[in-house]
């Protein structure tokens, strides 16, 4: 057992103190990554963002600086304490990209309203169907983009959605033959507004509808209103009446 002196623990703490410091700078880069780009609000919150941030902090800040606390120790011979700090290095950076890859590849890289539904769309509900998140471009200018997906009201157009999923391993939002293009998305959501104005009673969100319209100076009669169903929470996703997005509560 090692009995930490108290030259054995400054030395220690010095370690990992800039092995802290080099990490919270990795740390700080990767956090505007994936609330910025990867996971802009309302994703963050409500649909993995913030899953992400925590797996990565919990590598990057815990493990490797733990690791170094635990293992450095300058009595060893040079040898030996490159030997360490390599086989830190190799454990935190396989750790840590092992996190990155996982939070990049479930960020959401379209928001799909589809029958009753606003849901996102990662890469792998596209089943290998997509060949590039730019073909999405052309469905919004947002990011990620909003797309509306018509799927027929018959048996016909359900049972065909639900072989895709079974059989080809797509998700119904993610079914690239339902998008229709960025002109339709205010009819729908016209359309829709009967249905959200009664899931914003049923999902007691009225005080937060009337503080979003109050700090924007717009009225109900002037803005579009959708419920974005995430992985981890709900929000309002609210556009103009030309179909633009503008903000979320």
């Amino acid at each position: 057992m090692i009995k930490f002196t108290k030259p054995l623990l400054i030395t220690k703490l010095k370690a990992t103190g800039i092995h802290m410091s080099l990490s919270l700078v990795v740390f700080i880069y990767l956090a505007y990554q994936i609330y910025y780009n990867w996971y802009p609000q309302p994703y963050f919150s409500n649909d993995g963002g913030w899953q992400g941030i925590r797996l990565v902090a919990g590598v990057d800040l815990v493990l490797g600086p733990l690791l170094t606390f635990l293992i450095f120790d300058l009595r060893k011979s040079r040898k030996e304490i490159v030997f360490d700090l390599m086989t830190i290095a190799t454990i935190q950076f396989g750790a840590l990209a092992y996190g990155i890859y996982a939070t990049y590849s479930q960020r959401p890289v379209a928001i799909v309203i589809i029958d009753n539904f606003v849901l996102s769309a990662i890469m792998e509900h596209y089943g290998g169907s997509l060949s590039s998140e730019g073909v999405l471009k052309q469905y919004s200018d947002e990011k990620p983009p909003i797309i509306y997906a018509q799927l027929e009201q018959s048996s016909a157009a359900y049972a065909e959605a639900k072989r895709k999923m079974i059989e080809e391993g797509i998700a119904e939002q993610a079914q690239l033959n339902l998008y229709r293009p960025q002109s339709e998305l205010k009819n729908v959501l016209q359309e829709r507004q009967g249905l959200s104005n009664r899931e914003i009673e049923y999902y007691k969100a009225t005080d937060k509808y009337n503080d979003w319209l109050q700090q924007n100076q717009k009225n109900r009669e002037e803005v579009l209103i959708v419920r974005f169903t995430g992985r981890y929470g709900a929000a309002w996703l609210v556009f103009d009446l030309e179909g633009k997005y503008l903000s979320y509560f």
